[in-house]
């Protein structure tokens, strides 16, 4: 049933609960704790009174002979009452009553305690017991003393309780109630929301009123919807570059292959067509791959082994080295550290492979890039590829790792490329729980770095050691 309700309801009834609950509790233990005091001061006084009725029965018994002139005393209060007792004889009784015989008879005698609490017609009083010396003989005081004014305190106390419980429970429902309804209209408008652009209106924005946990979720929420937006708007615009550069070749191809149909194209026309028309389909064949290690990269869960830094570095630049040698542009790997990471090996060479394209093309002939390395008990922190060309705007920083997306090529040094380099790159980096930074300087040239979780390598590193340990010690 409860989970039927709203959120407004489960607030209200569970703090209805709560209140009624703590009310109660509270207000039993004080008003008990309360009782329990009055009691102790009735039996303190009882005490007090006995001891006095006892020197006065002792005095009155050496002046007269007798003890009971003690017990005229007009001060003595209305709901107190004494008895005397010598050996088992009664010799006085201003009470009148006697405690109702147990209902077990358990064959010995109870004795009675100095001070106790004794039931008689459904009424309490308190007994308290004092010797008295009367000549030698050996008697005793008992006073009585009728409880009612106490017990009855002690109830008019509880139903007073139960009923501020009552008040002050729905006085705090209330408040509980206004206040959940009051929390709930933001979390119904998130819901709203959350509908509206389930239907792909991502251009909704709550409103952000305050500072509290709600409004930073609904600041939070249009964080999300322009992530959204600015996602699908990225997309739409790395398929309108990829028909771009899709259609380009398709229509050159075909339409040198209507002129190779054509019998006016001569030998010598065949031959530039059938060039071309090969040109394009390499130029669509590394384009369909590009888009394919892009989707790839994406998907694949990346296998985490121990990788060399040095391997992983060398397959990257014998890879690139072709490509580098005709602009005569040199490639130094600096330090050369002995040092290791945890992933994929082809997928990280994939990666420098990829650094290394941009900043050889982005590079003027005759220049030199730099690989370099940041380690920490061997393990890699950081790798940075480092061009001296054109550089890239500031701008244009933040937009590099999109899709498809390109520097304008009027700034660069190189008509190629697809703009799917530097977004595998940060995939892969992404599933190596890593992360890129790009840096640069017109005219001076860009730094790539790339920042890897070198704890987490010493975690794993460590552990494997650990394991290496007990298998050896096994063996």
């Amino acid at each position: 049933m409860i989970y039927k309700m709203k959120l407004w309801q489960k607030i209200f009834i569970s703090s209805l609960i709560a209140s009624i609950l703590l009310f109660a509790v509270c207000g039993i233990i004080t008003t008990v704790s309360g009782h329990k005091r009055n009691l102790q001061s009735e039996e303190a006084q009882a005490v007090w009174m006995a001891g006095r009725m006892k020197e006065e029965a002792e005095a009155a018994y050496q002046k007269s002979g007798s003890c009971l002139a003690a017990f005229g005393n007009p001060l003595i209060p209305e709901d107190t009452y004494f008895q005397v007792f010598c050996g088992q004889e009664k010799v006085y009784d201003g009470f009148g009553l006697e405690p109702e015989p147990l209902r077990y008879d358990f064959g010995y005698d109870i004795k009675r305690e100095p001070l106790e609490i004794v039931a008689i017609n459904k009424v309490n009083y308190l007994f308290a017991e004092e010797p008295l010396s009367l000549g030698g003989e050996e008697a005793r005081l008992v006073l009585v003393r009728d409880l009612s004014d106490v017990y009855g305190r002690c109830n008019a106390q509880l139903q007073t309780l139960f009923l501020l419980c009552g008040i002050l429970s729905v006085v705090s429902a209330f408040i509980m109630l206004t206040a959940s309804l009051i929390i709930t209209v933001p979390i119904k408008k998130i819901n709203e929301a959350v509908k509206i652009v389930s239907n792909n209106y991502y251009a909704y924005r709550l409103p952000v009123t305050g500072t509290d946990e709600l409004n930073e979720l609904s600041g939070n929420f249009n964080i999300m919807c322009g992530a959204i937006e600015n996602n699908i708007r990225n997309y739409k615009f790395a398929i309108d570059n990829f028909i771009h550069e899709v259609k380009t070749p398709l229509t050159s191809i075909i339409g040198y292959a209507d002129m190779l149909k054509s019998y006016d194209c001569t030998g010598e026309c065949r031959e530039e067509a059938v060039d071309y028309i090969l040109m394009q389909a390499r130029r669509l064949n590394s384009l369909v791959k590009k888009i394919m290690g892009f989707l790839i990269v994406e998907s694949r869960q990346v296998e985490k082994k121990r990788v060399c830094l040095d391997e992983v570095v060398n397959m990257a630049c014998i890879s690139i080295q072709t490509q580098a040698e005709i602009r005569d542009i040199r490639i130094e790997y600096r330090n050369r550290p002995d040092a290791y990471m945890y992933g994929d090996e082809e997928l990280l060479a994939t990666l420098l492979v990829n650094l290394l394209d941009n900043s050889v093309k982005a590079s003027g002939e005759h220049s030199r890039i730099i690989v370099d390395a940041v380690t920490r008990e061997g393990a890699v922190e950081e790798i940075s590829v480092r061009d001296f060309g054109i550089g890239i705007p500031e701008e244009e920083l933040d937009r590099l790792t999109e899709p498809f997306y390109m520097v304008d090529k009027s700034r660069s040094r190189s008509q190629n490329g697809i703009g799917l380099g530097l977004s595998i790159c940060q995939s892969i980096i992404q599933a190596h729980d890593g992360r890129i930074g790009i840096s640069s300087v017109l005219g001076e040239g860009t730094i790539i770095r790339l920042h890897f979780p070198y704890e987490e390598y010493l975690y794993l590193s460590q552990a494997q050691d650990e394991l290496f340990e007990k298998s050896d010690a096994k063996e």
